[in-house]
């Protein structure tokens, strides 16, 4: 029996479920969520009871109740499990799937490692790399002001040089150095 962690499948919330509604340059009608087109949400408000109904991939819709919890801040919708009606917050979906159920009633668990141990480290150092990466693909074009680096962008070079990624520092240095260079060059032509 393969084993699934709870990484590894789609987690269903209420903020997800928001966000694919409130999502920019949805079409009307679109209920699909905002990553996978294949999962598809339609609330529905009944008198008694509020209920979201979610198609996976064309298999059979699932009615997922709302449960309602009076907090000191005021209320909470958290879902009925399918499986085993208890309430809960987020409900999964185990890859090459099609039923939303708690992680209890899918027996999953969280990766769990150790953090101190070489494959630990190597893991946590991966982890940065990549969330490094994705920071930069997703930065801004503008990381200057004023022939300066930005907060940001230094920030950024901080983190970079901590986990290791010292090419990235050394061509952002290098950079600076040649701007620095030729706004010299343009101070004394004046």
């Amino acid at each position: 029996m393969e084993r699934h962690y709870i990484e590894n499948c789609f987690c269903f919330t209420n903020k997800r479920m928001d966000k694919s509604f409130s999502r920019f340059g949805r079409k009307i009608g679109d209920n699909s969520d905002f990553e996978r087109a294949d999962i598809r949400y339609d609330f529905k408000e009944g008198e008694e009871d509020s209920f979201v109904l979610v198609t996976v991939a064309g298999y059979e819709q699932q009615k997922i109740l709302f449960d309602p919890f009076e907090t000191s801040f005021g209320e909470r919708n958290y879902f009925k499990c399918p499986g085993c009606s208890t309430r809960c917050h987020k409900l999964f979906l185990l890859p090459k799937g099609h039923i939303l159920r708690c992680k209890k009633c899918h027996k999953i668990k969280y990766q769990i490692f150790n953090p101190s141990s070489a494959q630990g480290q190597l893991f946590i150092r991966t982890k940065k790399i990549l969330k490094l990466i994705n920071i930069q693909a997703n930065m801004t074009p503008r990381i200057w002001y004023k022939s300066v680096y930005t907060k940001r962008y230094l920030r950024f070079l901080n983190n970079c040089l901590k986990a290791g990624l010292t090419d990235i520092v050394k061509e952002a240095r290098a950079l600076e150095a040649l701007i620095n260079a030729n706004n010299g060059k343009i101070k004394r032509i004046r």
